[in-house]
Protein backbone atom coordinates (compact mmCIF):
# COMPACT_ATOMS: atom_id res chain seq x y z
CA UNK A 1 0.00 0.00 0.00
CA UNK A 2 0.67 3.63 -0.64
CA UNK A 3 3.47 4.35 2.73
CA UNK A 4 2.72 8.21 2.65
CA UNK A 5 -0.78 10.14 2.23
CA UNK A 6 -0.67 13.02 -0.38
CA UNK A 7 -0.35 16.37 0.47
CA UNK A 8 -3.98 17.79 -0.95
CA UNK A 9 -5.12 14.80 1.07
CA UNK A 10 -3.60 16.10 4.15
CA UNK A 11 -4.93 19.15 3.15
CA UNK A 12 -8.26 18.37 2.68
CA UNK A 13 -8.53 16.87 6.25
CA UNK A 14 -7.70 19.95 7.72
CA UNK A 15 -10.23 21.40 5.81
CA UNK A 16 -12.65 19.55 7.25
CA UNK A 17 -11.91 19.90 10.06
CA UNK A 18 -11.97 23.88 10.23
CA UNK A 19 -15.04 23.16 8.39
CA UNK A 20 -16.10 21.54 11.68
CA UNK A 21 -14.49 24.13 14.03
CA UNK A 22 -15.50 27.89 12.23
CA UNK A 23 -19.12 26.71 10.81
CA UNK A 24 -21.27 29.82 10.85
CA UNK A 25 -25.26 29.32 11.63
CA UNK A 26 -25.99 31.34 8.58
CA UNK A 27 -25.77 28.65 5.91
CA UNK A 28 -27.97 26.04 6.75
CA UNK A 29 -31.07 24.97 9.09
CA UNK A 30 -30.46 21.35 9.14
CA UNK A 31 -28.44 19.35 7.73
CA UNK A 32 -30.83 16.37 6.64
CA UNK A 33 -31.81 13.06 8.95
CA UNK A 34 -28.94 10.27 7.14
CA UNK A 35 -29.44 8.42 10.80
CA UNK A 36 -32.83 7.00 9.31
CA UNK A 37 -33.63 7.20 12.92
CA UNK A 38 -37.52 6.03 11.55
CA UNK A 39 -36.92 4.46 8.30
CA UNK A 40 -36.87 5.75 4.99
CA UNK A 41 -34.16 6.09 2.14
CA UNK A 42 -31.27 7.71 1.75
CA UNK A 43 -29.48 8.94 -1.52
CA UNK A 44 -26.00 10.21 -1.83
CA UNK A 45 -24.36 11.78 -4.72
CA UNK A 46 -21.01 12.09 -5.31
CA UNK A 47 -18.39 13.50 -8.43
CA UNK A 48 -14.31 12.59 -7.27
CA UNK A 49 -11.55 14.41 -8.58
CA UNK A 50 -8.74 12.10 -7.40
CA UNK A 51 -4.93 11.20 -8.23
CA UNK A 52 -3.94 7.16 -8.73
CA UNK A 53 -0.61 5.39 -8.58
CA UNK A 54 -1.32 2.26 -11.08
CA UNK A 55 1.23 -0.52 -11.57
CA UNK A 56 0.42 -3.40 -13.85
CA UNK A 57 3.57 -6.06 -14.82
CA UNK A 58 1.13 -8.02 -17.46
CA UNK A 59 1.26 -4.35 -19.38
CA UNK A 60 4.67 -2.83 -17.77
CA UNK A 61 6.96 -3.18 -14.95
CA UNK A 62 6.42 0.76 -14.83
CA UNK A 63 4.93 2.74 -12.68
CA UNK A 64 1.71 5.28 -14.00
CA UNK A 65 0.06 8.05 -11.95
CA UNK A 66 -2.10 10.87 -13.35
CA UNK A 67 -5.80 12.18 -12.69
CA UNK A 68 -8.88 9.98 -12.34
CA UNK A 69 -13.00 11.21 -12.45
CA UNK A 70 -15.16 9.27 -10.63
CA UNK A 71 -18.80 8.97 -10.09
CA UNK A 72 -20.58 7.92 -7.20
CA UNK A 73 -24.08 6.81 -6.26
CA UNK A 74 -25.03 5.64 -2.63
CA UNK A 75 -28.84 4.77 -1.44
CA UNK A 76 -29.44 3.22 1.77
CA UNK A 77 -32.92 2.07 2.87
CA UNK A 78 -34.50 0.52 6.04
CA UNK A 79 -38.04 -0.13 6.93
CA UNK A 80 -39.82 1.74 10.23
CA UNK A 81 -38.86 0.04 13.06
CA UNK A 82 -36.36 -2.60 11.55
CA UNK A 83 -32.60 -2.55 12.54
CA UNK A 84 -31.45 -3.64 9.36
CA UNK A 85 -30.74 -1.50 6.40
CA UNK A 86 -30.31 -2.31 2.65
CA UNK A 87 -27.54 -0.13 1.11
CA UNK A 88 -26.74 -0.24 -2.66
CA UNK A 89 -23.40 1.42 -4.34
CA UNK A 90 -22.25 1.94 -7.90
CA UNK A 91 -19.79 3.97 -9.26
CA UNK A 92 -17.58 3.93 -12.45
CA UNK A 93 -14.60 6.03 -12.77
CA UNK A 94 -11.95 6.57 -15.83
CA UNK A 95 -8.22 7.01 -15.35
CA UNK A 96 -5.15 8.50 -17.85
CA UNK A 97 -2.36 7.81 -15.78
CA UNK A 98 2.00 8.84 -17.05
CA UNK A 99 4.90 6.41 -16.81
CA UNK A 100 8.54 8.50 -16.75
CA UNK A 101 8.46 10.64 -20.22
CA UNK A 102 4.90 9.19 -21.55
CA UNK A 103 2.01 10.99 -20.96
CA UNK A 104 -1.26 9.26 -21.50
CA UNK A 105 0.00 5.88 -21.69
CA UNK A 106 -1.82 4.12 -19.42
CA UNK A 107 -6.02 4.67 -19.92
CA UNK A 108 -8.03 3.18 -17.82
CA UNK A 109 -11.87 2.71 -16.95
CA UNK A 110 -13.62 0.84 -14.73
CA UNK A 111 -17.19 -0.26 -13.14
CA UNK A 112 -17.97 -1.25 -9.31
CA UNK A 113 -21.16 -2.14 -7.81
CA UNK A 114 -21.78 -3.05 -3.93
CA UNK A 115 -24.81 -4.08 -2.18
CA UNK A 116 -25.35 -5.67 0.85
CA UNK A 117 -27.21 -5.98 4.29
CA UNK A 118 -26.00 -3.96 7.41
CA UNK A 119 -27.49 -4.45 11.30
CA UNK A 120 -27.53 -0.75 12.93
CA UNK A 121 -26.56 0.64 16.31
CA UNK A 122 -27.70 3.87 18.05
CA UNK A 123 -25.19 3.84 21.11
CA UNK A 124 -25.81 7.70 21.72
CA UNK A 125 -27.75 10.38 20.58
CA UNK A 126 -26.81 11.68 17.03
CA UNK A 127 -24.64 8.48 16.88
CA UNK A 128 -25.32 5.94 14.13
CA UNK A 129 -22.99 2.97 13.69
CA UNK A 130 -23.58 -0.12 10.98
CA UNK A 131 -21.61 -3.13 9.87
CA UNK A 132 -22.37 -5.89 7.72
CA UNK A 133 -20.99 -7.58 4.67
CA UNK A 134 -21.80 -6.53 0.63
CA UNK A 135 -21.34 -8.03 -2.33
CA UNK A 136 -18.18 -6.51 -4.23
CA UNK A 137 -18.15 -6.54 -8.26
CA UNK A 138 -16.00 -5.09 -10.58
CA UNK A 139 -15.61 -5.09 -14.19
CA UNK A 140 -13.19 -2.23 -16.50
CA UNK A 141 -10.06 -2.51 -18.51
CA UNK A 142 -6.76 -1.19 -18.58
CA UNK A 143 -4.83 0.02 -21.82
CA UNK A 144 -1.73 0.78 -22.63
CA UNK A 145 -1.35 2.72 -25.45
CA UNK A 146 2.70 2.45 -26.20
CA UNK A 147 2.32 -1.39 -26.12
CA UNK A 148 1.90 -3.50 -29.53
CA UNK A 149 1.97 -6.46 -27.78
CA UNK A 150 -0.17 -7.54 -25.13
CA UNK A 151 -1.65 -3.30 -25.05
CA UNK A 152 -4.66 -4.30 -23.09
CA UNK A 153 -5.57 -5.84 -19.41
CA UNK A 154 -9.20 -7.09 -18.30
CA UNK A 155 -10.61 -6.24 -14.65
CA UNK A 156 -13.10 -9.02 -13.60
CA UNK A 157 -13.46 -10.06 -9.82
CA UNK A 158 -16.16 -10.67 -7.26
CA UNK A 159 -16.16 -10.66 -3.66
CA UNK A 160 -17.42 -10.43 -0.56
CA UNK A 161 -16.69 -7.96 1.69
CA UNK A 162 -17.29 -6.78 5.50
CA UNK A 163 -18.65 -3.04 5.34
CA UNK A 164 -19.21 -0.77 8.04
CA UNK A 165 -20.14 2.99 8.71
CA UNK A 166 -20.67 5.58 11.28
CA UNK A 167 -22.27 8.65 11.18
CA UNK A 168 -22.85 11.67 13.64
CA UNK A 169 -24.75 14.29 13.96
CA UNK A 170 -23.63 17.09 15.80
CA UNK A 171 -24.15 20.78 16.14
CA UNK A 172 -21.14 24.00 15.34
CA UNK A 173 -22.82 26.43 17.24
CA UNK A 174 -26.66 26.94 16.07
CA UNK A 175 -25.63 24.87 12.65
CA UNK A 176 -26.56 20.88 12.47
CA UNK A 177 -23.83 19.31 10.37
CA UNK A 178 -22.74 15.46 10.29
CA UNK A 179 -20.19 13.19 9.52
CA UNK A 180 -20.25 9.99 7.62
CA UNK A 181 -17.12 7.40 7.90
CA UNK A 182 -17.76 4.35 4.86
CA UNK A 183 -15.38 1.56 4.81
CA UNK A 184 -15.02 -1.45 2.96
CA UNK A 185 -12.24 -4.11 2.60
CA UNK A 186 -13.18 -7.77 0.56
CA UNK A 187 -12.48 -11.03 2.71
CA UNK A 188 -12.86 -13.84 -0.18
CA UNK A 189 -13.37 -13.64 -3.54
CA UNK A 190 -11.89 -14.52 -7.44
CA UNK A 191 -10.95 -12.68 -10.34
CA UNK A 192 -10.12 -12.90 -13.92
CA UNK A 193 -6.35 -13.02 -14.29
CA UNK A 194 -3.81 -14.08 -17.38
CA UNK A 195 -0.49 -16.28 -16.31
CA UNK A 196 2.39 -14.97 -17.17
CA UNK A 197 3.40 -14.68 -20.82
CA UNK A 198 0.13 -15.90 -21.87
CA UNK A 199 -1.71 -13.75 -24.46
CA UNK A 200 -5.01 -13.22 -24.64
CA UNK A 201 -5.84 -14.61 -28.41
CA UNK A 202 -4.26 -18.33 -26.55
CA UNK A 203 -7.03 -18.11 -23.82
CA UNK A 204 -10.15 -16.58 -26.00
CA UNK A 205 -9.21 -18.13 -29.61
CA UNK A 206 -7.23 -20.85 -28.49
CA UNK A 207 -9.59 -22.01 -25.17
CA UNK A 208 -5.86 -22.88 -23.59
CA UNK A 209 -6.96 -21.97 -19.36
CA UNK A 210 -4.13 -21.38 -17.10
CA UNK A 211 -5.20 -20.83 -14.32
CA UNK A 212 -7.25 -17.70 -15.19
CA UNK A 213 -9.66 -17.10 -12.68
CA UNK A 214 -7.90 -16.89 -9.04
CA UNK A 215 -9.01 -16.81 -5.30
CA UNK A 216 -8.51 -13.86 -3.50
CA UNK A 217 -7.68 -12.59 -0.16
CA UNK A 218 -6.55 -10.41 2.26
CA UNK A 219 -3.29 -12.55 1.49
CA UNK A 220 -2.62 -12.29 -1.95
CA UNK A 221 -5.48 -8.81 -2.22
CA UNK A 222 -5.67 -6.71 0.76
CA UNK A 223 -7.58 -4.15 -0.73
CA UNK A 224 -9.83 -1.35 0.98
CA UNK A 225 -11.97 1.21 0.15
CA UNK A 226 -13.06 4.17 2.58
CA UNK A 227 -14.89 7.53 2.48
CA UNK A 228 -14.85 10.73 4.87
CA UNK A 229 -17.01 13.36 4.23
CA UNK A 230 -18.80 16.43 6.35
CA UNK A 231 -22.64 17.18 5.59
CA UNK A 232 -23.55 20.59 5.82
CA UNK A 233 -26.84 21.91 4.25
CA UNK A 234 -27.18 25.58 2.05
CA UNK A 235 -29.88 26.72 -0.09
CA UNK A 236 -32.30 24.16 1.01
CA UNK A 237 -29.60 21.49 0.20
CA UNK A 238 -27.90 18.81 2.00
CA UNK A 239 -24.20 19.31 0.26
CA UNK A 240 -21.26 17.03 1.40
CA UNK A 241 -17.64 17.01 0.80
CA UNK A 242 -14.84 14.84 1.87
CA UNK A 243 -11.90 12.47 1.07
CA UNK A 244 -11.96 9.10 -1.06
CA UNK A 245 -9.26 6.20 -0.94
CA UNK A 246 -9.26 3.37 -3.03
CA UNK A 247 -6.77 0.88 -2.54
CA UNK A 248 -6.93 -1.89 -5.29
CA UNK A 249 -4.17 -4.61 -5.38
CA UNK A 250 -3.56 -7.91 -6.03
CA UNK A 251 -0.77 -10.49 -7.04
CA UNK A 252 -1.38 -13.89 -8.94
CA UNK A 253 0.25 -16.09 -11.55
CA UNK A 254 3.51 -13.77 -11.31
CA UNK A 255 1.74 -11.35 -12.04
CA UNK A 256 1.19 -7.91 -10.06
CA UNK A 257 -1.33 -5.27 -9.96
CA UNK A 258 -2.26 -2.26 -7.80
CA UNK A 259 -4.30 1.09 -8.26
CA UNK A 260 -4.29 3.47 -5.33
CA UNK A 261 -6.51 6.08 -5.39
CA UNK A 262 -6.51 9.32 -3.27
CA UNK A 263 -8.79 12.76 -3.66
CA UNK A 264 -11.88 14.82 -2.72
CA UNK A 265 -15.26 13.80 -3.02
CA UNK A 266 -18.05 16.50 -3.68
CA UNK A 267 -22.07 16.06 -3.77
CA UNK A 268 -25.11 16.00 -2.25
CA UNK A 269 -28.33 13.87 -0.43
CA UNK A 270 -31.73 13.29 -0.40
Amino acid sequence: MASKTPHHVRSLLCLLLWAVASATPALAQGAGDSTLAVGGKSRTYLIGLTHTNILDTYLSQEKASGPELRYVFEKEQRRDSARVSFTFMHQAFITSADTRGNDNSMLSGMYNLKFGWHYNWWPAPGLRIRAGAVVDATLGGLYNTRNSNNPAQARAALALAPAAALVWHFRAGRMPMAIHYEVTSPLIGAAFSPNYGQSYYEIFSQGNYDHNIVCTSPGNALQLFQTLAVDFRLWHTTFTIGYLGDIRQWRANSLKYHQYSHGIVVGWRL
